[in-house]
């Protein structure tokens, strides 16, 4: 099975370029009692961290796509709300089986149900405009632009990492039938 060295550094360069949103601190959970360097005194303010926003998370499960059964790992970045309650979540994933090399990249758009659900068990529903390559290890390599929509659940650990059940079904130009288990990591 041939994989096209430009896509996986592309691949790389997306990932590489999404590291500083690592780098952004959240106040910690509870900070008090902190000197004020201007005055001397001690501040009495609490900052709470919003739980289950571990951006960086891997992914993995089982895609189905025309007559092509494989399985697929990957990763994901929480990239923060767009609005109250929906969020943005890129993420990419390799499919391997068949005979066939998929590559997807999707820019996830979900709202959290919180109506329903409380912390920390979440239910979400969304779409996603993704970028599919196909490369089969006979015939060529096909591109395509693709519409998904998605349901998912998800559970936030005391550590404030995120466990995920997702199943994504294809509109258009997309897998037809997506079932993936995921976990924040940091």
């Amino acid at each position: 099975m041939k994989i096209p060295g430009r896509i996986l550094l592309i691949t790389f360069i997306i990932l590489l370029a999404a590291i500083p949103a690592l780098g952004q601190d959240e106040p910690a959970e509870s900070e008090t009692g902190k000197v004020d360097n201007e005055v001397g005194q001690v501040s009495t303010q609490t900052k709470t961290r919003t739980p289950g926003k571990s951006p960086f998370g891997i992914r993995a499960g089982y895609t189905s796509w025309k007559s092509v059964n494989q399985g697929h790992f990957g990763a994901h970045l929480y990239l923060g709300e767009l609005w109250p309650n929906v969020e943005f979540t890129p993420n990419v994933e390799f499919g391997l089986g068949d005979d066939v090399f998929i590559m997807t990249i999707n820019g996830d758009v979900t709202y959290n149900f919180t109506e329903f659900f409380s912390h920390p068990w979440g239910l979400y529903g969304g779409g996603s405009l993704s970028f599919n390559l196909v490369n089969p290890q006979t015939g060529d390599t096909e591109t395509d632009i693709g519409l998904s929509g998605l349901v998912g659940t998800k559970y936030t650990f005391a550590n404030d990492h995120i466990g995920m059940a997702e199943i994504r079904f294809g509109i258009m130009d997309s897998p037809s039938f997506k079932l993936t288990f995921g976990y924040t990591l940091f």
